[in-house]
This record gives C-alpha cells, sequence and structure tokens, in this order.
C-alpha cells in the first residue's frame, strides 16, 4: 500500500479520531480538520481548528498539503443536536460538504473521497433488508441533511467524475462518543450508580454497530483499488433486542438500576441489507453485540 496524504474533517471524534490513529500508524501524513483539538503528537500529523468558511481556504490546504484522500466524517453527529439553531445544522453538514467537494472538484488531485452518511437518511425503516436503492425519507433536520448531501454527492460522482462514496452508517456506539446513544446512557448510568428509565420495552431491537467495524470499513474503502459503486449500506452483524444488550453488559456490572417502559416511545429501526459492500468491496462487520460491549468495557477500564 503506497502511502497517502490524507485529510479528516470530524478528526477529534468518534470515528475521525481511531481513524486519525490508525492511519498515522501506516506513516501516511493526515491533516485534521476539527474545531476541538485532539491529543494527537506526530510529526506527520497537522491539525486545524479553522472551519473553513469559503471554498479557496479548503483548496489551497489540498493543495499545501498535497491531498489525495478525503474522509469526510466531521459535522453535527446526530438528531439530538443543535435542534434549536437548524441554521447551523445546515451550515456545518451541507454548506461545508459542498465547499470540501467542490474544492476537491477544482483541485483534481483527489483519488477517493469517503462522505459518512446514515441511516437517519432512509427515516423510518419498519421493513427488513432494504438495499441502497430505497428512498429516502427523513423524519428530521438531521436525517434531511445527510440525504441532501447523499444526493448532491452522488450528482459530482457521476456528473464530475469524483471518486466518491458514500457509506450510510447505522447507530454508531464506543466508550468515546460524547453525544447521547442508548448503550453508553446505559453504561454511564450504571457507573454513576444512577437510576435510568428508558423509553421503550426490553424486547426492542437496534441496528447498532461499533466504532471499530466503522473505522474498518471506512478503511477498507479508502483503499479499495478496484470498481466500486457510489453508495454502501453499514452495519453490525447482529440485530440485538435491549434485553440482549442489558444482559451482555450486566456480565461487568453488578449495580445495574436500568428500568424498561412498557410501550415503545418510537418504532423499531429494521436491519437493513449490507450484501453490497460484502460483495463489492468484500468488507464485512466483526463485532457482534457480544464482542463490541466486551472491548468497549475493556477501553473504558484501561481509560
Amino acid at each position: 500500500m503506497s502511502l497517502e496524504n490524507i485529510l479528516i474533517t470530524g478528526a477529534s471524534g468518534l470515528v475521525g479520531l481511531p481513524l486519525v490513529k490508525k492511519l498515522l500508524n501506516k506513516n501516511n501524513l493526515v491533516i485534521g480538520i476539527d474545531p476541538v483539538l485532539n491529543q494527537v503528537k506526530s510529526q506527520n500529523y497537522r491539525h486545524f481548528k479553522n472551519t473553513f468558511s469559503n471554498i479557496d481556504d479548503i483548496f489551497s490546504l489540498l493543495k499545501e498539503y498535497r491531498i489525495t484522500k478525503i474522509i469526510h466524517a466531521g459535522g453535527v453527529s446526530g438528531p439530538m443536536l443543535l435542534n434549536q439553531n437548524p441554521d447551523l445544522i445546515i451550515e456545518n453538514n451541507v454548506n461545508f460538504t459542498m465547499r470540501l467537494v467542490e474544492a476537491s472538484r477544482i483541485y483534481k488531485k483527489i483519488n477517493r473521497f469517503i462522505f459518512c452518511s446514515s441511516i437517519s437518511a432512509y427515516g423510518n425503516l419498519d421493513i427488513n433488508n432494504i438495499t441502497e436503492s430505497y428512498r429516502f425519507a427523513p423524519e428530521n433536520l438531521y436525517g434531511a441533511t445527510k440525504a441532501a448531501c447523499d444526493l448532491l454527492l452522488k450528482r459530482y460522482f457521476l456528473e464530475y467524475g469524483l471518486d466518491i462514496i458514500s457509506l450510510r452508517l447505522s447507530t454508531i456506539y464506543g466508550h468515546q462518543r460524547s453525544t447521547s446513544c442508548f448503550i453508553n446512557d446505559i453504561i454511564v448510568s450504571i457507573l454513576k450508580n444512577k437510576k435510568l428509565k428508558l423509553p421503550f420495552r426490553s424486547d426492542l431491537r437496534w441496528p447498532y454497530i461499533y466504532v471499530e467495524d466503522v473505522t474498518s470499513s471506512i478503511e477498507k474503502c479508502l483503499f479499495f483499488n478496484k470498481e466500486h459503486f457510489f453508495d454502501y449500506n453499514v452495519s453490525g452483524p447482529d440485530f440485538p433486542s435491549y434485553e440482549n444488550i442489558i444482559e451482555e453488559i450486566n456480565l461487568y456490572f453488578d449495580n445495574n438500576r436500568v428500568a424498561f417502559s412498557d410501550h415503545n416511545e418510537f418504532s423499531e429501526r429494521k436491519l437493513f441489507s449490507i450484501k453490497k459492500i460484502k460483495k463489492d468491496i468484500n468488507w464485512e462487520p466483526k463485532y457482534s453485540i457480544k464482542k463490541g460491549i466486551k472491548d468497549y468495557i475493556s477501553k473504558l477500564n484501561r481509560n
């Protein structure tokens, strides 16, 4: 594998930070963009807190550091954030993405652009095993921004020949996640010895993916050197109920004070198909909910 100069947005986040570390370990030059400074120290790493509010500044960055690949993992990372400031969600998720891809088009030297999209672009999934051709029907502004970027980037892929892969990620969990996620909420409540009432029944199932599987899918797509499609669903290998999740967490703690509701306040989100990425890219997830929670707790204890 030849060394590359790689730009990663969201370089201090749940997905971006482990990617920075992983790619630096392979001696690539990595440029990170994130308003939050991370603690990465390497002669091959440069970090920018700049918001890059115009295309020219992004173009200059690409040119100065001779960037060849981009992982766009930055932006507002879930529907629970900035709901009182919709303009900021659109600015971070749509406008910045368009500046980044347009600068890439002008620069002409990007040989792979990975976009971290979301299962939220599909909206309510009440059908099992939907494929990438399923319609977008987002149910919140965050999902709408992901759907919008997906559609716009596909035009750059088809009409302008940019080598782009959009990965539609299911719900990500991991010990460094800073925003709300029910797996994280459960573990935090146990660590703080607090009661937690969940707004659903124990038999509700949810399509989770562990952060290690997310980063491995991105890395695999980043260096994949054969013909590929634009879009791929990415999820974990199983479809656990919250009863299953609690059982796994209870293997490591004996002070669980989590209670379930007698009804679901939202609909179950079905598991979508990942056959396409398995077949085309030869990637598949390795972390079952059992293995993922074990690794999560192990890393939590080390920190």
